[in-house]
């Protein structure tokens, strides 16, 4: 299929992770696809892996994100659909969080997020369809993830406030809330095998249908949220979490 050919596709965050997978299935379908990612040798890897364009930027950086603007208004003109994917997670219990911890996530998660949407507007097409990436962690209630599920639950917010600003442009904002998925995210690094694997049992049993969502799975769901068969969806959120809010 190509239901993505003639369209061009800019996905934050495209260096690894669901951001990698939504690209790679992206140009698969047809379309002309960007990346952004603040890790260069990663972004670089994933630009040779699927063969398509990559702009290094952090998007908690508002010079980074103008930079980044103004070379794909220079490479690719207009852009149909925008993937606002980048951001980060870590953990930490309530009473050990420390006003760097609060503003590192925030700043990437809910920040960038808000000016990649915001610095984008000039750049969309009116038509344009944009998928922000939350969580489902922001409606679970999770031990350690005070910081991380706030920022994500400000994400889904922001889907249905952009729906309302952009509506004169035809333009639709959707979230996308993975659950926990088999990313490098998960890889935790400072722990044992035995420790890790000990973490990714616990992550399981929380699930109802007993195992992590493959990035391609994750991937297919933010496609169907930039197609036409998602047409009659604004403001809306896609959840994949395996039950694990609804059961």
């Amino acid at each position: 299929m190509d239901r993505f050919s003639g369209k061009t596709a800019v996905v934050t965050g495209g260096n690894s992770g669901i951001g990698l997978a939504i690209a790679n299935r992206l140009r698969q379908e047809g379309a002309e696809v960007v990346i952004s990612g603040r890790n260069r040798v990663s972004l670089d890897a994933a630009a040779r892996e699927l063969g398509v364009r990559a702009i290094e930027a952090d998007v908690s950086r508002m010079d980074d994100l103008d930079r980044f603007y103004s070379t794909l208004a220079d490479t690719v003109g207009k852009i149909d659909l925008l993937y606002a994917n980048a951001g980060i997670f870590e953990a930490k219990p309530l009473a050990e969080v420390t006003e760097a911890f609060f503003d590192r996530q925030f700043d990437i998660n809910v920040k960038g997020l808000f000016f990649t949407v915001q610095k984008a507007l000039p750049h969309l097409r009116d038509g344009a369809v944009v998928v922000l990436t939350s969580s489902m962690i922001h409606d679970a209630g999770w031990p350690d993830c005070s910081v991380y599920a706030a920022g994500k639950a400000a994400v889904r917010s922001m889907a249905r406030s952009f729906s309302a600003d952009l509506l004169a442009r035809r333009i639709r904002v959707n979230a996308l809330s993975p659950g926990v998925t088999a990313t490098p995210i998960l890889d935790w690094p400072g722990m044992s095998e035995s420790e890790r694997a000990a973490g990714l049992e616990a992550l399981r049993a929380r699930i109802p249908v007993g195992r992590l969502a493959s990035p391609d799975e994750i991937a297919e769901a933010a496609l169907f949220l930039g197609s036409a068969a998602s047409a009659y969806m604004v403001g809306g959120e896609l959840r994949l979490d395996g039950g694990t809010t609804e059961l």
